[in-house]
């Protein structure tokens, strides 16, 4: 395609593009299972109608597999596999008839996947992926000898996918100072060649005006990594106990449509027959929808900021149901029933290097601080009235929560040949459901710490006449210490004070616990703890818990 060279915009794109007309894989096979087994019983079997004691099982099954891969291009691949599952009981004493007349006998199973991808590279500061999968399968139902039905099942997913960098973008009209200078002094040979190539392929403004806002531009992006943007859409349509002679459509299978066959034409279910037979014909539909958006900001060389949002919905539509549909997004709750709040993004900041402050540097290896924040709204909703459209009174149920995972974290390391590490962190959840005018609230911390460190060192045993011997010896030395507290708060009336709520439970607990690790060549091993702790509950009292244990562990090989 060398001549749409000149074509506009989408020219060198074609023009360079490599196209490929050959499958990159092409494989099939078939697989034949027999099995036939007798079960002779302790207690005898004989009747008046037969003369045998024995429980004979016997089944002949076919596998056939296909699968074909084409690598269009560099950037547009699809695969395709496909596999049929047959019954072959009827050829069990003339197997030379299946290749005779060709006849795959009773099929009972097929599946159809697809996966295609694009990621064209043509948009490097996008770098956009694309994906379509859709799968089919089919499986048949054996009522008796004569009557039978099918299942069939079209699911799809649809996902796009970028990694949008904001730095790459400017650069494609302006490129700085710097770079600029270390790009042009950069060995010879191909690396220069190629850099100036690339160079050439980039307008970069000269008006110092326009450069000066592009700078500062520049700069407030470089400090923002890739955002990373994800967007799923997801299809299903089943239909059960439908006629099992019907040619499904490819469109069908694709999920171009809904209906396995042409909705004025064929005839899905066959009713006289499902009624005769006690059957059920169903068919179920679901659609979804997820996006998720991240990032992550480098306020400084030590302080890095990570956003996350997220939100999905959901809808099934069943024939035997009602519909239902669920919805759900980042969310900061505020309020006594958490109607208050505001949708935004999940964050968590991690700020490393604080062991350079002031006399610090002398105590510690490493200081860090770390703080995180996960919210959400979620809401379930039902067609009570069965017309087919989910009113905004027809909510079941609404939920909200938030995490601080943690509210404030320090981990540290100390200087030395046996360093101590400790780390804290302080968490909060709470969970919020609101069922028409009912509130249920239930609020949880926890602190958790601990301090470690580890002594190595060894024995080493003279021997006449022979190396000496080194045993070496390592030991573990930890303390752990936690804290939680659960609170279950609940009102059947909407109020505006949390005092207002009545308290359900109540349960507050702590433990200590010591633990020694040793090992002792590497050979054996064991360790050493002792567990202390007391739990409150507003219902059952105070406990009480004292543990003492240990393990030793002896490897012998031989």
């Amino acid at each position: 395609f060398a001549f749409t060279k000149d074509w506009f915009i989408i020219g060198s794109i074609l023009g360079e593009t490599r196209y490929y007309y050959s499958p990159d894989k092409f494989s099939t096979s078939i697989q034949f299972n027999e099995n036939s087994s007798w079960k002779i019983q302790r207690i005898n079997l004989k009747t008046i109608e037969t003369d045998d004691d024995t429980t004979k099982s016997y089944s002949f099954n076919m596998g056939r597999k296909f699968t074909l891969n084409h690598k269009f291009t560099k950037k547009l691949t699809s695969n395709y596999k496909k596999q049929i599952d047959s019954n072959l009981d009827d050829y069990r004493y003339n197997k030379w008839d299946i290749i005779e007349q060709m006849n795959p006998g009773l099929v009972k199973v097929i599946s159809e996947k697809l996966t295609n991808t694009f990621s064209p590279d043509f948009l490097k500061w996008l770098k956009p992926t694309i994906t379509y999968n859709p799968t089919y399968n089919w499986n048949l139902n054996i009522i008796d000898t004569v009557v039978t039905t099918a299942n069939v099942k079209s699911s799809n997913s649809f996902k796009t996918k970028i990694g949008l960098s904001l730095q790459d973008l400017v650069e494609l009209v302006y490129t700085p100072e710097k770079k600029g200078k270390s790009s042009k002094s950069r060995g010879r040979g191909r690396g220069r060649s190629s850099s100036s190539n690339k160079s050439k392929k980039n307008f970069n403004v000269k008006n110092p005006a326009l450069r000066f806002m592009l700078g500062g531009v520049h700069t407030l992006v470089s400090k923002l990594n890739k955002i990373s943007a994800t967007y799923t859409y997801t299809t299903s349509h089943d239909y059960n106990n439908i006629s099992s002679d019907l040619s499904t459509l490819y469109l069908y299978r694709l999920g171009f449509q809904e209906s396995p066959v042409n909705t004025n034409g064929e005839v899905l279910f066959n009713n006289e027959l499902i009624a005769n037979n006690n059957l059920v014909g169903s068919s179920s539909s679901s659609y979804g929808n997820d996006l998720n958006v991240s990032s992550s900001v480098n306020l400084t060389r030590s302080i890095v900021t990570s956003l996350d949002f997220k939100y999905s919905n959901s809808l099934s539509i069943p024939s035997t149901a009602s519909r239902t549909k669920n919805e759900s997004f980042s969310f900061y709750p505020l309020g006594t029933r958490g109607d208050e709040g505001i949708p935004i993004t999940n964050w968590s900041v991690n700020w490393s290097g604080i062991e350079k402050w002031w006399f610090m540097d002398k105590l510690f290896k490493s200081v860090t601080l770390s703080h995180g924040f996960n919210g959400e709204r979620s809401m379930s909703s039902k067609d009570e009235n069965n017309d087919g459209y989910i009113a905004d009174d027809e909510l079941q149920n609404e939920q909200y929560s938030f995490n601080y995972s943690p509210i404030i974290g320090i981990t540290t390391k100390t200087k030395g040949r046996s360093p101590v590490t400790f780390k804290v962190n302080y968490n909060l959840n709470q969970t919020i459901k609101k069922i028409d005018e009912s509130t249920e609230r239930n609020h949880g911390s926890q602190v958790s710490s601990s301090i470690s460190f580890r002594k190595s060192g060894g024995l080493t045993i003279p021997l006449f006449f022979f190396r000496d011997f080194y045993i070496p010896n390592d030991m573990d030395f930890s303390l752990n210490f936690n804290w939680n507290t659960d609170r279950k708060l609940m009102t059947s009336t909407v109020v505006d004070n949390l005092a207002d709520f009545n308290e359900q439970s109540n349960n507050t607990s702590w433990s200590v616990k010591p633990n020694i690790s040793y090992s002792f060549t590497r050979w054996v091993n064991g360790n050493f703890y002792f567990v202390y702790g007391i739990s409150e509950n507003k219902t059952t009292g105070k406990n009480e818990e004292r543990d003492f244990g240990f393990n030793v562990n002896i490897k012998i090989q031989g």
